[in-house]
């Protein structure tokens, strides 16, 4: 028994790693702004590496990916004033890249999150099915 949940382990493992992968090779995307890093730039690009909103419910940075973000937006001790972009743009993600992408963002730089499944995301989708625009701060708090 103990050799079948060490084998279970190791293929959720690898399956994670994989995942991991495909999100760094997406998010090359975002590193223009965001950085290889994680870090963004001061004042500008908010970072992603220790970021609560990152950290948090993962609905929030699935949300973000999808719809981008605008308006002030408190990041650590920092207040950002911007717009990002849907992640997809001109490019539409299925929910395993999306998955894939909010995976590597949550798990790399220090981030210590749990990784995000497809499901997770279409599930966020349901929830704000019809929506058109990007999402504000506010839209993002009222997200569990």
């Amino acid at each position: 028994m103990k050799k079948l949940f060490n084998l279970v382990t190791l293929i959720f493992l690898l399956a994670l790693n994989v995942q991991a992968q495909d999100g760094k090779s997406l998010y090359v995307r975002c590193a223009s702004c965001h950085q290889q890093t994680g870090v963004g730039i001061t004042g500008a690009i908010p970072p992603l590496a220790g970021s609560s909103w990152v950290t948090g419910p993962a609905s929030r940075t699935i949300a973000i990916v999808i719809y981008g973000v605008q308006g002030p937006m408190k990041v650590g001790n920092m207040t950002y004033n911007g717009m990002m972009s849907a992640y997809g743009i001109g490019q539409p993600m299925t929910d395993a890249e999306v998955a894939a992408v909010v995976t590597y963002i949550r798990t790399s730089w220090g981030n210590k999150a749990s990784p995000v499944t497809a499901a997770q995301v279409a599930q966020v989708r349901t929830a704000t099915k019809g929506r058109k625009t990007a999402m504000t701060e506010a839209d993002l708090l009222k997200l569990k």
